[in-house]
Formats: C-alpha cells, structure tokens, sequence
C-alpha cells in the first residue's frame, strides 16, 4: 500500500477546471436544445438566442469554478486533512 500524502494544487486545479470546462460544455447545449424547443412551443423566438449563450458562458463559468475547487480543495487536503487522518491509501501494481 502506497499513500498519497500531498497533491499538487495546481495539477489537481487543472484537471477540475478542465472537468468543468466540459460539464459547462454539456450543460450549456441542453439547455440551448432546451430553451429552443420551449421558445418554438410557446412562440418565443428570441428563447434559442439566450439559450446560445449558456454554450459560451457555461463552459467558461463551470471551468472557473472548477479549477478554484480544484486549487481549495488540494490545500485544505495538504494542510487539514493529511497531518489529522492520514492520507489515501491506494494500491499500485
């Protein structure tokens, strides 16, 4: 048994800002595919132009959120978490 006793924050912050990036991505196409079929449904046209937003703003507001829990969460697992409970244990082969 091996254990992971420190993360790196900013590797770690990479990978959950990435993450976010392509959660923000799926997010924001459904609710574009959604909002254009409520928009046609109660004759609102302007509802699909909103809703093509979300696909640039979501991605970009996801990936913020995730890279900066991503850079918190590292730390209070190096500072907090590692010195009281220990660290993961895992097992490499």
């Amino acid at each position: 048994m091996k254990t992971i006793t420190h993360v790196d924050q900013k590797s770690l912050a990479n990978v959950f800002g990435l993450f976010g990036v392509f959660s923000g991505l799926v997010a924001g196409m459904l609710f574009y595919l959604t909002s254009s079929i409520a928009g046609s449904l109660l004759g609102i046209p302007s509802a699909g132009s909103l809703g093509m937003l979300t696909i640039i703003f979501s991605p970009i507001s996801y990936g913020l959120v995730g890279y900066l829990s991503g850079y918190l969460g590292a730390g209070i697992y190096n500072k907090f978490i590692v010195p009281k409970f220990g660290g993961i244990e895992i097992e490499l082969e």
